[in-house]
């Protein structure tokens, strides 16, 4: 055998794009490929009673796209308790930079994106969990000169 035959030579597939659909704030959701979309920054906070199906959870992405330098900022809120379903509550949030001046403005539109989140939920001793989250996925952003 050639010892430069390769499985990709050898004619296997390809791996399948793995996709994801992100909802975003006011309008409708999108539908990106993970490996163009990667993660640059998270952050999340939450907590879960043990033994007992309740709980709640907040997460921050800021997803880039090198090719083209676009962001996407994404959060989303649940809250959920087993006995209690009618307090149950799902929100998702999130926007896409795609101007270079919306760019230079990251910062704010990630507190924009945490605002919008904090404004849906309903539980008010939960509300401020949110700057938590964000503070942590801005923590996570890799570090500018200056």
């Amino acid at each position: 055998m050639n010892a430069n035959v390769t499985p990709m030579s050898v004619g296997l597939p390809p791996e399948p794009k793995k996709m994801r659909t992100i909802t975003l704030t006011n309008r409708a959701p999108i539908q990106v490929d993970e490996a163009e979309w990667p993660v640059i920054a998270q952050g999340t906070c939450g907590w879960e009673h043990p033994g007992f199906c309740a709980g709640w959870n907040i997460e921050f992405r800021v997803r880039c796209r090198s090719r083209w330098r676009r962001f996407i900022i994404h959060a989303n809120y649940a809250c959920w308790e087993e006995d209690h379903e009618d307090n149950d509550q799902k929100v998702r949030v999130g926007r896409i930079i795609t101007s270079l001046e919306a760019q230079n403005d990251l910062w704010k539109h990630m507190l924009e994106v945490g605002e919008e989140l904090r404004s849906r939920i309903a539980a008010e001793h939960l509300k401020q969990h949110v700057v938590y989250a964000l503070d942590e996925c801005f923590a996570n952003l890799k570090p500018q000169a200056v």
